[in-house]
């Protein structure tokens, strides 16, 4: 129906529209039905050379891969599986291959292996040991031998892998290292350089004698590059190392953070290991300093959990993966990976050149580690990754290339903990929809494009409604968004995105705005974001770097707290514009700039410290701004609001969508050594300190929790300390331990998530401080949440009459008549939905009109009936929801259109 088509701008329409062709959206034949497969079954007291029934299960995930073909599932009961899983046969359109767990099971495929076989380290092997380590006399580690906190384990390492990891009871621990590192990887303790040169540096607190350090590994955090190399020479006070970069060289720019590690004699704290590859042993100090037997130690084997390359119509749903990751290739197309858990998906120590790097070599060369080679890697065409949480990478939280591929409404936490050019999502390739995530915590930028590996071309990405906050945690000069060098970004959007909290230290020291467009980065467009706390430079930042830049539009961004909206910095720009911005803004000969509210000019924000940054009634912004379609589309004033938020449109959200209700942190049951004082929302708990304790009573987890978030605020010098989250008792059961990054005070509260052991049910929880210190952090609230399965429209696998329009969060369904259907295959209801929402844009004069929710098939059961209420009209969204019949399991779904002409625009559905 041409009267709901939006006018927007033809060259973005027409990348969106094939992006959503790629995506697998067909307009004008009916979905066809799928046929019936077989379903296999997995248990691990199963047996592969069983039929794989669920009386008589396989053993293994890789036995469902081998026998498995088109319209298949593999249903997966709890339990750890220690295999890399290679499916040999591809799905089809209509008959997917499906992984799956079980209704309610809990399963992890797992990159690790359990170590066996320890003994205490004895004094007459400390003898022997010190004969050929000389270092080794009067260190920690000869004094924790001699407490007996030292264990080893012969093991075999696999030399196939890019780092060794090692976990005791499903945490990582940290690898033995001066200065000792906590145990914390993202933000780990660093020693800071006084001076150096290319290739030494200097500290006063390196007090060993000469020659000491030699063999080991320094890794350092200089300005915008982290490297790594191994120490040739030391002297009192100083290190010389080899096979550095000629980038930066180790003269500090301001500052450089460095550790030291790879010697036994380094290992003198709990928690920490050595693997000594000269006697084949792994050395071991467990957290609790008791033996190593009485715990579940795990050294990584496995880079892979799923290898998916290759393979097509392929879906991996609802299942956990830690100590791994998943791969596809250049050929792989149409698999989605739904509902995953993913954590530790990729270690390293040793910072090494990306091999896929396109560009020339150069000195900087080995900013590229692990920029294709780790994190979730997502290669080939019309891939989808979704619902999912990715936490804990030396690198990449998710890497995606090829074309066409989506990335959306995931969470990922505590990224690219090594510094390098990595980041929570790296984008190489053209025409993805990276939209609706929420990342936190980034050595350095939150997203990432590249030149060296993803060439000068970054055409028609959508990357919208993100919610990207603390990066620049390891080294400065960057961007929540970071875009370098000389890149055509022709037809890609940056648009509605939340930017804000740049780490506290570090990226404060240098430019750290919410978009950095740098080095000659040009054509892009940069539209209706907000940016807030220590996003130094503003939204937007563009460095040509003394060259040239051009077609750069930044239209409508809101800087919340920093004086600047945008910066320009030296070069010569042409046929750029900087319009409708909040917020002081630069300008240049050859940008046009008109209708910003500058800083020195309230803008009234609605509860800027509520982090609310849309304009009150009698705000200057009102009826001041351009017009520029579609940015200003939803003003209700005669003219547009300048800014992110159109003055009376419903305020759009960033992030991946979760659920689960906030719990005001004051409303503990009982608490040891707390307080209560005036603070964040009102009231907040103070004074938890290393031993206290908070309880709540009767939790409600509902059908499955995976993630805690907590509004927290501490101090720096108080910093990185940590709480455990039981369950039940305060000795029941540890689901999570969340460490307190720096806020910038007790007085500025930030939202901060660990990821949890699947949980479901009603249960007390506690909130135990660890260690003696004070000041762990005071709270404000928390929340236990799961992100919900959300599915973009336009991302349907078949649809009948319908159409693919811009419009919503950026690409909708239109021309969704009485008689059409939309169908999504292989969804995910875990334990159990009970509610339908859907994204809708509706007419006043259609509405009323109604669509069915049906599952396995278009005469399927209906398990609920949507009734459309009046939006305002076709482009203006608002969420509709409703109950439904509670379903579990993995069903096709089926939105069946029964009114008349006009039912509905839709740009997402949501199953919670």
């Amino acid at each position: 129906m041409a009267r709901r088509i939006i006018a927007a701008r033809a060259a973005a329409l027409a990348t969106i529209a094939v992006a959503a062709l790629l995506g697998g959206t067909l307009a004008g034949a009916p979905p066809a039905a799928a046929t019936g497969g077989t379903t296999y079954h997995v248990s691990t007291s199963g047996s592969d050379s069983n039929p794989g029934t669920s009386s008589s299960p396989f053993r293994n995930l890789q036995r469902c891969a081998v026998v498995m073909t088109a319209g298949d599932t593999c249903e997966i009961a709890s339990g750890t599986y220690r295999e890399t899983v290679t499916p040999s046969a591809n799905g089809t359109a209509t008959n997917r291959i499906t992984y799956t767990a079980a209704p309610g099971a809990a399963v992890i495929v797992d990159g690790s292996d359990p170590v066996a076989g320890w003994s205490q380290v004895t004094g007459a092997q400390l003898t022997a040991l010190k004969a050929n380590d000389p270092t080794l006399d009067g260190s920690e580690f000869a004094a924790a031998v001699g407490a007996g906190r030292i264990h080893r384990a012969a093991v075999t390492v696999n030399n196939d892998l890019s780092g060794q990891q090692v976990f005791v009871d499903g945490a990582m621990q940290p690898e033995a290292a001066w200065p000792h590192p906590g145990n914390n990887p993202a933000e780990p303790v660093l020693a800071s350089a006084q001076s150096g040169t290319q290739t030494s540096l200097s500290d006063p607190a390196l007090t060993q004698p000469a020659g000491w350090w030699v063999g080991a590994r320094l890794t350092s955090h200089n300005w915008f590059v982290s490297e790594t190399g191994t120490v040739t020479g030391s002297a009192v006070g100083s290190v010389t190392a080899s096979s550095l970069p000629a980038c930066v060289g180790l003269s500090p720019n301001r500052k450089n953070l460095y550790s030291l590690s790879g010697k036994l004699a380094l290992l003198g704290k709990a928690g920490e290991w050595h693997h000594r590859s000269a006697d084949g042993h792994l050395y071991l100090w467990t957290p609790d300093g008791t033996a190593p037997s009485s715990h579940t130690v795990e050294l990584k084997k496995r880079d892979l959990a799923f290898d998916l390359s290759g393979r097509s119509y392929t879906t991996v749903l609802g299942i956990g993966i830690k100590g791994a990751t998943v791969r596809t290739s250049s050929s792989t197309h149409h698999v989605v990976l739904d509902g995953i858990t993913a954590r530790h998906v990729s270690a390293y120590s040793d910072l090494t050149i990306d091999p896929d790097k396109v560009t020339p070599s150069d000195p900087c060369d080995v900013l590229t580690a692990g920029e294709t080679t780790s994190g979730i890697q997502l290669r080939g065409t019309a891939n989808v990754l979704r619902n999912s949480t990715i936490d804990w990478s030396a690198g990449n939280g998710v890497m995606v290339a090829g074309t066409g591929n989506t990335v959306t409404n995931n969470r990922i936490t505590n990224a690219n903990y090594m510094g390098s050019y990595a980041a929570s999502v790296n984008v190489l390739g053209s025409d993805h929809l990276i939209s609706h995530n929420t990342a936190w915590g980034s050595g350095r930028s939150n997203l990432n494009i590249d030149n060296k590996v993803s060439g000068t071309t970054a055409s028609g990405h959508l990357i919208r409604y993100n919610d990207f906050g603390d990066y620049g945690k390891l080294v400065n000069d960057v961007g929540a968004i970071y875009v370098c060098c000389r890149v055509n970004m022709a037809n890609t959007i940056i648009d509605h995105n939340l930017l804000h909290d740049a780490a506290q230290g570090v990226a404060e020291d240098g430019p750290a705005p919410g978009v950095y467009l740098d080095l000659e980065t040009h054509n892009a467009t940069v539209a209706d974001n907000v940016a807030w706390n220590r996003t130094t430079y503003g939204v937007v930042l563009i460095n040509p770097n003394g060259g040239t830049t051009s077609g750069n539009k930044i239209y409508g961004n809101t800087s919340g707290t920093d004086p600047k909206a945008v910066s320009l910095f030296g070069g010569t720009y042409s046929t750029s514009e900087v319009k409708n911005n909040i917020g002081t803004v630069d300008t240049a000969t050859g940008v046009t700039v008109t209708g910003n509210l500058p800083n020195s000019i309230n803008p009234q924000f609605t509860n800027a410290a509520g982090l609310d940054f849309t304009v009150g009634s009698g705000s200057p912004a009102r009826n001041a701004g351009a017009v520029l379609p579609p940015w200003t589309d939803n003003s209700t004033d005669a003219t547009p609001t300048i800014g992110a938020y159109q003055y009376g449109a419903t305020k759009w959200a960033g992030g991946a969508r979760s659920v689960g209700a906030a719990i005001q942190a004051e409303s503990a049951v009982s608490g040891s050594g707390t307080n209560t004082r005036s603070g964040g929302t009102g009231t907040v708990v103070g004074s938890f300190d290393g031993g206290d304790r908070l309880r709540y009573a009767n939790v409600a987890f509902g059908n499955g929790r995976t993630m805690f978030a907590a509004t927290l605020a501490t101090e720096t010098q108080y910093a990185n300390q940590r709480f455990e989250i039981r369950i039940d008792s305060a000795t029941g059961p540890v689901i999570g331990t969340a460490t307190v990054s720096a806020t910038g005070g007790f007085d500025r509260f930030v939202p901060q998530y660990t990821p949890i052991v699947p949980t479901s049910g009603t249960h007390d929880v506690y909130l135990i401080a660890l260690g003696t210190g004070p000041g762990v952090g005071d709270i404000d609230t928390i929340a236990f949440t799961r992100t919900t399965a959300k599915l973009e429209a336009e991302q349907a696998d078949a649809g009948s009459g319908t159409s693919v329009i811009a419009g919503g969060t950026g690409t909708s369904v239109g021309s969704f008549d009485g008689g059409d259907s939309l169908s999504f295959r292989s969804v995910d209801f875990g334990m159990g939905r009970t509610s339908f929402s859907a994204s809708l844009g509706v007419d006043p004069a259609y509405a009323g009109q109604t669509f069915e929710v049906r599952i396995d098939s278009a005469t399927g059961p209906a398990i609920g009936t949507v009734t459309t209420t009046s939006t305002g009209g076709w482009t203006r969204f608002a969420t509709q929801s409703i109950a439904i019949a509670s379903s579990s399991g993995v069903h096709d779904v089926f939105l069946v259109a029964t009114g008349g002409a006009g039912v509905a625009n839709i740009d997402w559905v949501a199953l919670e």
